[in-house]
């Protein structure tokens, strides 16, 4: 637990810890906007050990001059990102995402990216490619819009759109199955009973259930929307436009809970994903709380805790929170960390 006033440094940590797991910010900055005023560049490296026994370590630089570039080390041996992410494997949940049921779209499709980037080493890869081939799509709907390329153009990425963006549906409809297969029981331990049938539910255009029915629908379906692209100059059909839900008792949770059941929901996700991690890559995630346990009444906080047990927990807070299982606290303040008490 690291204990210390806001802007002290507390969410420093747990960024820094982002970058080394998956190659970015959890609270989507640039890396040149996480740099210390005045500095050209940063480094960040942590020694880590495996629930197999095996000890590591990842490094992340990044520096703004002479030329803006980053580079990822595992062992000291230089990595490509897409083999750096999840080498460290980590859940964040950040204050901003208690809103994950009521906030925007993007929050909750970023949800299910990180976390299937780092249980999925083929996901990752899509997800870029698939960013690109959207980027070049949307720019010849421009073109076209100002007449300087044809429909023949826009064929080509309608193509490769469909052929990357259906895998990418696919995989997170497998991610969705899995997590309904333990979000029920995770839920109930929490003391939401009444809640029988709670499934995460995906949002997306598409119907379809196998990859090639998948990529006829979706080009079917960017055919139909063709002429509102060429409208608004921008694609929307597609995975980056798809979402998800969690429903219960037939319902919407956004719709009708609580916000005390929304918070038990959202605890239910951290703790179904913990799951994900052990099932899929027999190793157990490092879980950064920033700041969200004061946000948890005294009997959620410790049934989150308490379901953690044999995790590794780092937790930032404002206040010393009581807990009932063995913590190391830090004081965090004026630029120094210091331990009090374990």
């Amino acid at each position: 637990m690291f204990v210390g006033e806001n802007g002290e440094g507390k969410t420093n940590l747990v960024e820094a810890i982002s970058f080394l797991s998956v190659g970015r910010s959890c609270l989507r900055a640039k890396p040149e906007d996480a740099l210390r005023w005045g500095a050209d560049f940063f480094r960040l490296r942590a020694e880590t050990l495996g629930d197999s026994g095996e000890a590591s370590s990842v490094e992340y630089v990044f520096q703004q001059s002479p030329r803006r570039q980053s580079a990822m080390f595992i062992r000291d041996v230089r990595t490509p990102l897409l083999q750096f992410i999840g080498a460290l494997p980590t859940i964040v949940f950040l204050p901003q995402d208690l809103d994950i049921f009521t906030g925007s779209p993007s929050m909750r499709r970023s949800f299910l990216d990180v976390l299937l980037s780092q249980l999925k080493p083929d996901y990752a890869a899509k997800r870029i490619e698939y960013e690109r081939v959207l980027k070049q799509r949307n720019a010849v709907l421009s073109r076209i819009a100002d007449h300087e390329a044809g429909l023949d153009d826009l064929s080509l990425w309608d193509g490769r759109l469909v052929e990357i963006g259906s895998g990418l549906i696919l995989l997170r409809d497998e991610m969705i199955v899995l997590f309904n297969r333990s979000l029920q029981k995770t839920i109930a331990d929490l003391g939401e009973t009444e809640w029988n049938d709670v499934r995460m539910m995906h949002d997306r255009k598409t119907r379809e259930t196998n990859l090639k029915a998948i990529e006829i629908e979706m080009r079917e379906l960017l055919i139909t929307a063709r002429d509102r692209d060429l409208a608004v100059c921008s694609t929307t059909i597609g995975p980056h436009r798809d979402d998800w839900h969690l429903q219960a008792l037939g319902h919407d949770v956004a719709l009708f809970a609580s916000r005390g059941q929304q918070r038990a929901a959202f605890i239910a996700l951290l703790l179904t994903s913990a799951v994900l991690f052990r099932e899929v890559r027999g190793e157990r995630p490092v879980i950064l709380l920033d700041d969200v346990l004061s946000e948890l009444d005294d009997h959620h906080q410790q049934a989150l805790l308490s379901s953690l047990a044999g995790h590794q927990v780092i937790i930032t807070t404002t206040h010393t929170v009581p807990l009932k299982q063995r913590c190391q606290v830090w004081k965090v303040g004026k630029g120094n960390v210091r331990k009090t008490s374990s």
